[in-house]
Order: structure tokens, then C-alpha cells, then sequence
């Protein structure tokens, strides 16, 4: 009894961190609310279609909550590794070591007993999940490496045949096919040891690391209250965002050189004060600075290659769709953080000779911000069926047309009562793009069961304009003036 209140003494702390850090966040209760939406799915297919299917959403989502407590988990630990405490308490790091390695272990032989049990092959299972967990540490020790996620596979179909990756992935099947319990002895003490040295001892290198690490989780933090993050990356964050925003500047020179004492026009300035990054012209800013590098790597990989620009189209093209999908979601995403931010400017425009009042700002304002929203929309639903319209045979994937048509009655989000809006939290930015995933994931299996995809497109519009009026209605015509948001309003 007494190892045992050491153990939990000594460690449980360490373990528990990542919850005591969530929870104001609002990300605890997201994620439950996605484990019930799971588990009423899962009850769904289970009646209507067949427990096979209800056994795989319900396989996805065991993945995925494996995969998210995993990564919370290690992050935390890597908080928690501070140098000073890394080189100064007896003992730190041990524990810290030895909570990672416990986890990694934990984790991976449930994975092996879920999935293993019902598809056959737990220790193929237990170890493919140990190397995801591993590189998702490593990408949280190395955050560059998160950019492969994205590059690489919307550049896949240029990878060469005869790839060195091709050939280690081969070698390891056939080493597991000969001789899986050498393999499973060296997994089994390469991988902890490799995931223990991903927490340092303290030192310059270990100092570095973790103020980079601290200045990312800060500028995350302050992106979610819509603060500018050009502060924690110098020069370079300054230059790249003046690159991404280049509209920003002639748009605004062009307003102030024909400002008029008219509604139209003060409230396009405002709106440019106001909204931050969430403008349209930041967001076109970024949008036209992505379609030309992509323009010019495909000009020269098309002097020493041949691409086949059908398979770009194709599965190619998932990494792009769901930058374009993330670029619809983005006022969802921030908006309510740049006008909680801006509150105190929204006060001074306020005294802008022929300012809107009352529900005469609440409709221009839910207009303008419904127009950008929609013509967002159509620019992407215009640049996916383009990349559709590329792939050969039909086999596209249709992973991006599902967000958007998810997305198209997310946009009656945008029409709440912003007088009321408080500081945002983490969650704010997480459950929409949960909704997205979710709903496109109900989307796709509705198209599997033989749904449609014009049914699905009619079903998306009539709910967009229903939530519309309604909305409109409560919150548009029935509400306090917009502006200023929170409780300078």
C-alpha cells in the first residue's frame, strides 16, 4: 500500500496536468460532447445498417480519442520539462521519462486489444500504433515537421515509384512476416528510448527548444483572443505577414482617399479595424500568395518531370481541399476573437459621423459579414470541383465537396448577438472544425449508403436558408445593437 501512494504521489500529478491545464478551456467538454455524438452514431448504424459499420465508426473513433489523449498528454509533459527543473530536481526527469514511456506502452497495447480483437493481428496493431505516437511526439518536439503533413501528401502523386520510403516499408513487412518477435523485441526497446530522449536534460539546446516551444503555445493563446502573433517571430513573422495581407494596405489607402459621411463607407472602415485577420483581404492576400507558389512549383517540376495532373486531382489533392475548406472556416473560426479584441477601437468608431445605430447596424453588419462568408464559400466550392474536374475516371475524392456542404449552414453561426460576445476560448475554435470532420464524415457515409449527392446539396441549402431566417429573426431584428461587442456595449 504504501509503493502504491508513492507511485500515485510521485506521478499522478505529472499525468494529470494536461486536465488541470484544459479546464477553462472548454476543450473537455468538446470532447465529450464528440464521444457521445460517436456513440449515438455508432447506435445509428448498429439499427440501420449493420453492426459491421457500427463497429468501424466506432474503431475510428477509439483511434482518434487514443490519439488526441496521446497528444495532450505529451505535450504537457513537455511543459512540464523545464531545463531549470530538468538539471536542478532530483529526480524530474525520470518521472517525467518514465510517464511517457508508461503512456506510449499503455496506449499501444490498448490499441493492440481493440483493434487486434476484432481485425486480427494485435501485435502488427500495438506496433503501428507505437510509431504514430512517436511521431506525433516527435513533431510536437520538432514543430516543422508538421508541415510535412500537409505538403507531402498534396504532393504525393509526384513521388517517385522507387521511393526510399517504398522500400524500408517493404522491408519491415517482410521482417514481420519472417520474424515478428524479433521485430516486436526491438520495437520495444528502440521506441521507448527514442521517445525519452525526445525529453531533454536541460543545457542551451534544451533552453532553445523549450522557448520555442513556449513562444508557439503562447502566440496559439493569443491567436484564439484575436491578439497579433508577429510579435513572437521577429522579422520573419513580420515580412510574411505583410506578404499574406499585400490587399490590406491598397484597400485601405483607397477607402480613406473617398471616405464619404455615408454608412457604406464608414462601416468599411470599420469592418477593416475591426475584423482583423479575418478581412477579406487578408484573406484574399493569402489565398492569391498560395495559388502562385503552387503555380510556380508546378512550372518547374514540369521541366524535369511529366506529372500526371489527373492523379493531382485525384487523391493528390486531399491536402489542398482541406486547406481550401480551412480557409471557408476561418470566420467561424476567429472572427468573434477580432471583434472581442478590437472592442475598444469599435468604441471610438462608434463616434464616426453617420455610423449606423441600433437595428440598422445589425443588418448591415450581418449582410457584409454574410457576403463574405458565402463568396468564400463559392471560391472554394469553385477551386474543388476545378480539382475534380482534373482527376480521370471519377476518382476524385469528394472529402472537401462534403466539408463545404457542411459549411454552407455552419455560416448562419455568424448571425448571434456579438453585443453579448465574452473573451473566447479554446473551444471556440476547436468544435466547428469537429462539427466539419463529424458532419462530413456523416455526409460521405450517407453517399456510401446511396444518398445522392443533389439530394445532399438540396438537403444543405434548405437547412442554410431555414437557420438563416431564423436566426435572422432572433438575433438580427431582436437584438442590441452589434457594436461594441462585450461588456463596453
Amino acid at each position: 500500500m504504501r509503493s502504491l501512494r508513492a507511485l500515485r504521489s510521485n506521478y499522478s500529478p505529472l499525468l494529470l496536468a494536461p486536465f488541470q491545464q484544459r479546464r477553462h478551456t472548454g476543450e473537455l467538454w468538446v470532447w465529450l460532447a464528440l464521444l457521445l455524438l460517436t456513440l449515438a452514431l455508432a447506435l445509428a448504424c448498429a439499427i440501420m445498417v449493420d453492426l459491421t459499420t457500427a463497429r468501424l465508426v466506432l474503431g475510428i473513433a477509439a483511434a482518434t480519442s487514443l490519439l488526441i489523449l496521446w497528444g495532450i498528454s505529451f505535450a504537457s509533459l513537455r511543459r512540464q520539462n523545464h531545463p531549470t527543473a530538468a538539471r536542478l530536481v532530483p529526480g524530474h526527469l525520470a518521472r517525467l521519462r518514465c510517464c511517457a514511456v508508461g503512456l506510449l506502452l499503455v496506449l499501444s497495447a490498448t490499441s493492440a486489444v481493440l483493434f487486434g480483437s476484432q481485425l486480427g493481428q494485435p501485435l502488427a496493431w500495438g506496433l503501428g500504433a507505437a510509431v504514430v505516437m512517436l511521431s506525433v511526439a516527435a513533431m510536437l518536439r520538432w514543430y516543422r515537421l508538421w508541415f510535412l503533413i500537409w505538403i507531402v501528401p498534396s504532393l504525393g502523386f509526384w513521388w517517385p515509384v522507387n521511393a526510399l520510403w517504398l522500400r524500408v516499408w517493404h522491408g519491415v513487412l517482410h521482417w514481420y512476416g519472417a520474424q515478428p518477435a524479433s521485430l516486436a523485441l526491438v520495437a520495444g526497446l528502440l521506441l521507448p528510448w527514442l521517445l525519452s530522449r525526445l525529453l531533454q536534460d536541460g543545457g542551451a539546446a534544451h533552453q532553445a527548444s523549450y522557448r520555442e516551444a513556449e513562444m508557439l503555445r503562447l502566440a496559439f493563446a493569443d491567436q484564439t483572443r484575436g491578439l497579433s502573433t508577429g510579435m513572437y517571430f521577429g522579422k520573419t513573422g513580420l515580412t510574411l505577414t505583410r506578404l499574406f495581407s499585400w490587399p490590406r494596405p491598397l484597400w485601405e489607402r483607397y477607402l480613406l482617399a473617398h471616405a464619404k459621411p455615408a454608412a457604406r463607407s464608414v462601416l468599411a472602415r470599420a469592418e477593416l479595424a475591426c475584423w482583423g485577420n479575418q478581412h477579406w483581404t487578408s484573406i484574399l492576400g493569402s489565398l492569391t500568395v498560395i495559388l502562385a507558389l503552387l503555380a510556380i512549383g508546378a512550372v518547374a517540376i514540369a521541366q524535369f518531370y511529366a506529372p500526371n495532373w489527373s492523379e493531382f486531382g485525384g487523391n493528390g489533392s486531399v491536402g489542398l481541399q482541406i486547406g481550401i475548406v480551412s480557409m471557408v472556416l476561418n470566420p467561424l473560426l476567429g472572427l468573434a476573437a477580432s471583434l472581442h479584441r478590437s472592442r475598444r477601437e469599435q468604441a471610438l468608431l462608434m463616434l464616426l459621423p453617420a455610423m449606423p445605430r441600433g437595428q440598422t447596424l445589425n443588418r448591415l453588419l450581418a449582410r457584409r459579414l454574410l457576403t463574405q462568408y458565402f463568396l468564400q464559400w463559392s471560391l472554394a466550392l469553385a477551386l474543388i470541383c476545378l480539382m475534380m474536374a482534373m482527376a480521370s475516371g471519377g476518382g476524385a475524392p469528394r472529402l472537401g465537396l462534403y466539408a463545404l456542404l457542411l459549411a454552407l449552414p455552419m455560416g448562419s453561426y455568424l448571425l448571434r448577438d456579438w453585443s453579448r460576445q465574452a473573451a473566447p476560448v479554446g473551444a471556440h475554435q476547436v468544435l466547428p472544425l469537429i462539427a466539419m470532420a463529424a458532419g462530413a464524415a456523416v455526409l460521405a457515409g450517407m453517399a456510401w449508403l446511396g444518398l445522392s449527392l443533389w439530394i445532399t446539396a438540396a438537403l444543405s441549402l434548405i437547412l442554410t436558408l431555414v437557420l438563416l431566417r431564423r436566426r435572422w429573426q432572433r438575433w438580427v431584428l431582436l437584438s442590441p445593437a452589434a457594436l461594441p461587442v462585450g461588456r463596453w456595449a
